[in-house]
């Protein structure tokens, strides 16, 4: 690598946000998290959305172990925002988590960052622990 490249967070992968572990069950937490990033959804409506030609952020994936949000078109995608959800003991444990790093979103920044915090928000409203927590 040279002097000038990006270095990776040791502790989380590359478009690591963070983990949290949530004393409610999956599908109670589920609502949590969508509750967190239905703001920055160009259709806040709660089911799945398909590219269209022009760009957007949609809900691409919400099922029992999760949601993602992606924001693009049918050409392209700007990112993808994942919040993955495994049961644990009488709760759950989650990862949010970019398609790629940060630094390497080059389109609706604002909208990305404004998903890290809008989930983190929800989450503590909720007594969700969350850990290594970070925004870009």
């Amino acid at each position: 690598m040279g002097i000038f490249s990006k270095k990776k967070n040791a502790a989380t992968g590359a478009g690591e946000i963070g983990t949290f572990t949530s004393p409610h069950s999956l599908a109670d937490t589920l609502v949590v998290a969508y509750g967190g990033v239905a703001s920055q959804l160009s259709v806040a409506e709660r089911e799945i959305q398909a590219p269209g030609l022009a760009a957007s952020i949609y809900l691409s994936r919400l099922d029992a172990t999760g949601l993602t949000v992606t924001a693009g078109n049918k050409i392209e995608t700007y990112f993808q925002f994942r919040v993955d959800l495994q049961a644990q003991g009488d709760g759950c444990k989650g990862h949010a988590t970019f398609d790629r790093p940060m630094s390497e979103i080059n389109r609706w920044m604002g909208n990305a960052i404004k998903l890290t915090f809008g989930l983190r928000s929800a989450l503590t409203e909720c007594s969700v622990q969350v850990e290594n927590w970070r925004t870009g």
